[in-house]
């Protein structure tokens, strides 16, 4: 339901061709802001969806000229608000004082970069109290230590070198550098590590632990828990893990509340999702990383009955509303172009036994059909956007 308050302020997503940004879009369209969606792609999803007011093909990050037409958009469209991608917030890192009133986000620049960062979640998380639930690990700084074989021992293989733009060097954080790189041993670790150091002041290393992808998702602002929801990945790609193109909401206590200390480590304030990785056997699980801004998968927090982008947005203007902890059994998944390639994975796959690899064509059938299961394109009142999201999945194969 709209309220006049509601209709008075005008809402900038920022980065719209991705899908969280998407999801904000319609989110905050619904409620009945005046949302402004922002992109420097003529193709963003959301620059053709009906709960957006204006799309605006916003200069490239790169550009000399970028602060001066993000100004004249801020004035021009009289913003009220910013949503911001990790992106952007990158981008204004050396002016975010100069934003920092139209962000729901800490004000105070050094609690919020440092939540974009998974060397200092894994810093932070170090200690005695909060050290349970997190995998086998190595923080690496390059001012501290040389980095050796012997260190590496303990982490079980394969192993994960991350990196986050917030700890590049100037020249690597220009091109938004951070990843996460997989290697089958010890030693392709060891030489990945140190070639990160070469471009980033910190690194984390993380041993493999077994399980599924989960996520814990919350709002808070001023202190005060707005929402909170949980699901669980069915399909990635490829199918051995990666982006995920299937899931469904899911609960389990302990996940949460290990994710509420998280973020208080952080002193956190606003949207954060929580990664782990929960193995099914022996309900143990481990801490993977921490996304402080709208998720990929946040349409199936939408279908669920879990609306974080409207409920952020009312608490940032003074409007909290009560908070939503309870929600849909549900699914959601990212028919194009994600689940047809997590199907030509499982394809190719010659090591997978043959009813395996030819298993996921009619299952994809079948989730299109079964009642519950939506699509993160086709969102009411904006369904037309699952014929683009097609269209350009075409395309672009």
């Amino acid at each position: 339901m709209t309220t006049d308050w509601r209709r008075g302020r005008s809402i900038l997503v920022m980065d719209a061709h991705a899908m969280g940004a998407l999801a904000a879009v319609r989110s905050l369209g619904r409620a009945g802001y005046r949302v402004i969606a922002a992109s420097p792609r003529g193709d963003a999803l959301a620059l053709r969806s009906r709960y957006c007011a204006a799309p605006v093909r916003l200069t490239d990050p790169g550009h000399d000229g970028y602060f001066d037409a993000l100004d004249r958009l801020l004035a021009e469209q009289r913003i009220d608000a910013i949503v911001p991608s990790e992106g952007f917030l990158l981008r204004i890192r050396p002016r975010f004082d100069r934003y920092a009133a139209l962000l729901p986000v800490p004000a105070d620049p050094s609690v919020m970069y440092r939540a974009f960062a998974k060397w200092d979640l894994f810093e932070a998380s170090a200690g005695a109290t909060a050290r349970e639930h997190l995998p086998p690990f190595l923080l690496l700084d390059r001012q501290q230590r040389a980095l050796h074989a012997a260190d590496l021992e303990s982490l079980p293989e394969p192993v994960f070198v991350k990196t986050d733009a917030v700890h590049a060097d100037p020249a690597a954080a220009a091109t938004g550098a951070g990843g996460v790189r997989r290697c089958a041993t010890r030693a392709a670790a060891l030489e990945a590590a140190q070639r990160a150091l070469d471009s980033h002041r910190r690194a984390l290393l993380q041993g493999f632990v077994p399980g599924i992808g989960v996520g814990a998702f919350i709002a808070r602002w001023h202190d005060r828990t707005l929402a909170e929801f949980m699901h669980r990945r069915v399909h990635e790609v490829p199918h051995t893990g990666g982006v995920s193109s299937y899931r469904r909401s899911w609960r389990h206590a302990a996940v949460m509340q290990d994710a509420r200390t998280r973020l208080g480590l952080l002193g956190w304030q606003g949207v954060g999702m929580v990664e782990y990785r929960w193995d099914p056997a022996s309900d143990r699980f481990w801490l993977m990383e921490l996304n402080a801004r709208f998720w990929g998968s946040l349409h199936l927090a939408l279908a669920a009955g879990v609306d974080f982008p409207r409920l952020l947005l009312d608490a940032f203007f003074g409007q909290p509303q009560p908070p939503v902890t309870d929600y849909a059994d549900v699914g959601c998944r990212l028919t194009f172009p994600a689940e047809v390639e997590y199907v030509l994975s499982c394809l190719r796959d010659r090591s997978l036994p043959l009813a395996r690899r030819l298993a996921p064509l009619p299952e994809f059938v079948l989730l299109g059909l079964q009642p519950g299961v939506y699509a993160d394109l086709s969102f009411p009142g904006d369904r037309v956007l699952y014929l683009h999201g097609l269209l350009q999945s075409l395309r672009r194969w």
